[in-house]
């Protein structure tokens, strides 16, 4: 496999996801400019994300151009490459967050995707994963799994892509289309998050991408748990350094 050509790939789908929902942001802002927008810093440093996530071990880190992360106002993300032991185990990770609110925010993977050339294949599928939360006790969220193919000089290029969003302090599946967020009833509920994890697709072994992205969600969603929320069990070093961009 060309890993310069994959990571391409996969870099211009999380850029993607960042335009779209980066220029809605700016919209819902600029609407909304005589309502207070009051800064909620993260809990946990993005930086606290591990950079192994067993058996899925750090590759390295992209930049997002000053270009995207203008557009896509976001105040901190990761952005990073994870390998699995079987050659072919490429997994991106992405990871935005929005700590102002009365902002909105909008869409995911099943709506940037198909505006950027690719073509849904076949109905999105829900999991249910089950982990730790911040406070220690056990949380569900449902994460969507997409697959995407695009017709390419190359051939067919096809992909798996998980998403997440945290809108008004609850885990969530995206729908399509737009969500708008209303004004948070309490200050741990004033920002918003997206988790998009991607893989691409070996021949047409769905099966084993989408296994991949669960796994990959189960281990990580107890560690963004804790940087969105706090924890009281102390945070993890062992993540690479953060990634942020501040809003002027």
């Amino acid at each position: 496999m060309n890993w310069n050509w994959t990571t391409t790939k996969l870099l211009a789908g999380v850029v993607i996801l960042l335009l779209g929902s980066g220029t809605l942001h700016r919209w819902v802002r600029l609407s909304r400019a005589s309502a207070a927008s009051v800064y909620r810093p993260l809990s946990v440093s993005l930086s606290n994300l591990p950079s192994h996530l067993s058996p899925y071990a750090h590759k390295r880190d992209l930049p997002l151009s000053a270009e995207v992360l203008q557009v896509a106002g976001v105040d901190s993300f990761v952005n990073r490459e994870y390998v699995g032991p079987a050659a072919g185990e490429l997994v991106q990770l992405y990871v935005g967050y929005w700590g102002h609110e009365n902002l909105g925010m909008g869409h995911g993977p099943e709506v940037c995707y198909p505006a950027a050339g690719w073509q849904i294949d076949g109905a999105a599928k829900q999991r249910v994963l089950e982990f730790p939360g911040a406070d220690g006790a056990s949380t569900k969220a449902v994460i969507a799994v997409h697959h995407f193919t695009r017709t390419e000089l190359q051939g067919v290029e096809r992909r798996a892509v998980g998403f997440l969003a945290v809108v008004d302090g609850q885990f969530r599946a995206a729908s399509r289309g737009m969500f708008m967020h209303r004004p948070p009833s309490s200050r741990d509920e004033g920002f918003l998050a997206h988790i998009l994890v991607s893989t691409p697709v070996t021949d047409t072994d769905w099966p084993a991408a989408d296994t991949r992205i669960v796994n990959f969600m189960d281990r990580l969603l107890p560690y963004v748990s804790r940087c969105l929320f706090g924890s009281t069990q102390g945070s993890d070093k062992s993540g690479a350094v953060e990634q942020t961009q501040e809003n002027a």
